[in-house]
């Protein structure tokens, strides 16, 4: 009595007193035993959006934990596959219209004087 520490006991083998730590502890059986906990690890973060799963020209959002891709202001298509402009040339757009800071439209306000009729040709105004 006495011979071991804290939270172990003494065992005999072969006439030699021995001390051993409890069962569900570890440490030094002479001086205190400590019970051994098993730490869950901590969960592992899972980021949706690395690696993107987007297309040229989206960006990556995640929402309730799962990727959402949208085309980057400005561009349109399909944001898992490509987003660009409108049109980066007329032939892009209808004939009746041009292609202007990258979107099709009407190339006739500020051409024509006032009360004067402006027509669009082959995506050029007249």
């Amino acid at each position: 009595p006495g011979l071991c520490g804290v939270n172990a006991y003494c065992r005999v083998r072969n006439h030699i007193p021995i001390c051993v730590c409890n069962k569900g502890y570890s440490g030094d059986p002479f001086s205190q035993c400590q019970r051994v906990t098993t730490q869950r690890p901590a969960p592992e973060i899972i980021d949706p959006c690395n690696p993107s799963p987007c297309g040229i020209n989206a960006e990556c959002r995640e929402r309730n934990n799962a990727a959402a891709c949208v085309c980057l202001p400005g561009l349109q298509g399909d944001p898992y596959t490509e987003c660009k402009p409108e049109c980066t040339i007329n032939q892009e757009c209808s004939s009746n219209l041009a292609c202007i800071a990258n979107k099709c439209k009407d190339p006739c306000p500020g051409v024509c004087g006032t009360h004067a009729t402006c027509t669009v040709r082959n995506h050029n105004p007249s």
